[in-house]
C-alpha cells in the first residue's frame, strides 16, 4: 500500500507515488469545526504541490464544500495512521490484513455507500471464510465509517452492518489416548515432542511457546512466564514433570536468552501439522472437527474442565482477558454442584 507522504513547502499538502509513475496530490484542512482530507488531482492531469496548495486556500475560503469528494481509501488510510501509532507491529500488521478486504470498497464516496454494497461484499466474503474472519472486516468497517464522521464530520447512510453468528465451542479435542497417540508418534522427533508437551501442560498459543527462553523458566518450581501476543502480556504457567525431564536433556547446553524451540515456526508447523492430519484428520471434513495445533490450546482446558477446576482458574490459565471466552468450555464440567455446598461447612 503506497504512503501519502507531506509536502516540506506547502502546509496541508499530501502526495502518494502511484505505481505507474504518476503522483497524486491530496489537501487536509479544517473548516466550520470539521477536518477535511481530499484527493484533488494528479501530476499527469497537470497537478503540482503548488497547485495542490493553491486549491486547499480555495476550498478553505468556498462558502460550501461538496463532502462527497472523500473516499472510503483515504479515511481507512487515514485511520491506519492512527492506528499505527496505538497499536504494537502484530497488531497492526493484523489490522492491515483485514484491511485489504475492505479494498471492494476503496473507491465509493463514503455517504454513497449504500446497503446493497455492505451486502454484496458480505455475501462475497462468505463464500471464501468462516463467520468469526467476516465479522473482524465487518469491525473495522463500522470503525471506518464512524472515523469518517468523527474525523471528517461525514455521515455514512443509515446501514444495517450486522455481525454474523458463530460457534465458539470448538467441538474436538484429544482424548488421554489419543494424546497417548501423539506422543508415541513423536518419540523420535524430540523438538516436536517438546512443544507438544510445553501446549498440554500450559495451553499456551504457538508463538507464545516458541518464544519460550530458558530464562522464562523456572525448574525448581516448576513455573514459566509466557508472552501473550494476542493480548500483549505476560502470565505464568506451570510445568509438569515430563516437561521438566525433557528440558533436562538440553538445558546445560542453552545461553539465558537462547529459546527452548530451537526449530522454526515453519519446521514445527509443517511436521506437527502432517502428523496430527495422518493420526486424527483422515475422516474429518468440517473444520471443527479436524485437529490442528491450536487444538493442543483447547485439549488443555477442555481437560481442566473435565477435571472440575473453577472457570476462573482456567481463564486465569489461558490468559483469557473476558470471562466469556473461557465459558465455552463450561459445557464439560460435571453438573453437579453438590461437592462444592458440601465444602462451604465442613
Amino acid at each position: 500500500m503506497a504512503k501519502n507522504l507531506s509536502s516540506r513547502k506547502y502546509e496541508g499538502v499530501r502526495y502518494k507515488n502511484l505505481s505507474d509513475g504518476d503522483v497524486a496530490y491530496y489537501i487536509r484542512f479544517t473548516k466550520d469545526g470539521k477536518r477535511y482530507e481530499k484527493k484533488v488531482g494528479t501530476k499527469f492531469g497537470g497537478y503540482s504541490e503548488k497547485k495542490a496548495y493553491n486549491k486547499k486556500i480555495e476550498m478553505e475560503h468556498s462558502e460550501k464544500i461538496d463532502d462527497k469528494s472523500i473516499k472510503f481509501r483515504e479515511v481507512a488510510d487515514r485511520l491506519l495512521e492512527i492506528k499505527k501509532i496505538h497499536l504494537r507491529k502484530k497488531s497492526f500488521l493484523t489490522i492491515c490484513g483485514v484491511r485489504k478486504h475492505l479494498e471492494y470498497l476503496d473507491d465509493r464516496y463514503i455517504d454513497s455507500i449504500n446497503q446493497k454494497d455492505i451486502n454484496d461484499m458480505i455475501i462475497s466474503l462468505k463464500n471464501k471464510m468462516a463467520n468469526s474472519s467476516i465479522n473482524r472486516i465487518i469491525s473495522t468497517l463500522k470503525a471506518v465509517l464512524e472515523f469518517a464522521n468523527t474525523e471528517y464530520g461525514i455521515k455514512a447512510q443509515k446501514l444495517s452492518i450486522q455481525k454474523l453468528k458463530t460457534n465458539d465451542n470448538r467441538e474436538r479435542f484429544l482424548s488421554k489416548e489419543e494424546i497417548l497417540a501423539l506422543k508415541i508418534a513423536l518419540n523420535s522427533h524430540y523438538e516436536h515432542l517438546l512443544f507438544v508437551n510445553l501446549a498440554l501442560c500450559t495451553g499456551a498459543r504457538l508463538m507464545s511457546i516458541l518464544d519460550i527462553r530458558k530464562k522464562d523458566i523456572d525448574l525448581k518450581n516448576k513455573t514459566i512466564k509466557l508472552r501473550d501476543f494476542k493480548n500483549p502480556s505476560t502470565y505464568q504457567g506451570y510445568l509438569n514433570d515430563e516437561v521438566k525431564e525433557l528440558l533436562l536433556k538440553k538445558w546445560d547446553n542453552l545461553k539465558d536468552d537462547d529459546k527452548v524451540i530451537q526449530k522454526s515456526k515453519r519446521l514445527i508447523t509443517e511436521k506437527l501439522q502432517g502428523i496430527l492430519n495422518h493420526l486424527f484428520n483422515q475422516n474429518s471434513p468440517e473444520n471443527k472437527q479436524k485437529v490442528v495445533i491450536h487444538s493442543l490450546r483447547h485439549t488443555f482446558a477442555s481437560h481442566l474442565a473435565i477435571g472440575n477446576t473453577p472457570i476462573q482458574i482456567i481463564q486465569k490459565l489461558l490468559n483469557h482477558k473476558d470471562i466469556h471466552m473461557t465459558m465455552r468450555y463450561s459445557h464439560l464440567m460435571p453438573d453437579s454442584g453438590k461437592e462444592w455446598v458440601d465444602k462451604i461447612w465442613n
